[in-house]
């Protein structure tokens, strides 16, 4: 994750506001600009920001921020990252991949296999692979990876936000 956020937007740029009209408030860099998220982005950065159980969301910036690497040379840049937390319990950390529906091709499956396969293969010194896109660390914090289609954000995104 990165510890600063440029941008290129000026400082008395349009922000992107909340549910409630305010400014988005669980985001890890303030402020977020409207300029910077296409409309889709936008309606899920208002969605997390507006969840009670999330602790954190970051909107990741492909080719200059966190970066899975697969087996084919480009990275694939999660759209967001976010954390999930209950009252003392385990933490669940979701890296999220959102596709338009028109760009459910090649690609698409290629990130599903990439998600699936480190799910699978990859671990940590202290994590276990704990079944499909998901990695369990010995203190209770779970690592998920996740590939939605915009069309379906809106059914599937809460699932990831329970703590």
């Amino acid at each position: 994750m990165p510890e600063t956020m440029e941008t290129t937007e000026p400082e008395n740029a349009r922000q992107l506001l909340s549910k409630t009209g305010g400014p988005l408030e669980k985001s890890l860099f303030a402020p977020v600009y409207e300029n910077e998220l296409n409309k889709d982005e936008q309606d899920v950065a208002v969605y997390l920001d507006g969840e009670q159980a999330l602790s954190w969301w970051h909107r990741n910036v492909a080719r200059s921020q966190y970066g899975i690497q697969g087996w084919k040379k480009a990275k694939i840049y999660p759209d967001f990252i976010f954390a999930v937390q209950s009252a003392g319990k385990t933490k669940k950390i979701t890296a999220l991949e959102t596709k338009g529906d028109q760009l459910d091709n090649l690609d698409t499956a290629y990130k599903r296999d990439v998600l699936a396969f480190l799910s699978d293969h990859f671990a940590w010194d202290e994590t276990t692979p704990a079944g499909e896109l998901e990695l369990v660390q010995n203190n209770g914090e779970t690592v998920h990876g996740t590939l939605i289609l915009m069309s379906e954000w809106q059914a599937k995104l809460p699932g990831y936000l329970k703590p």
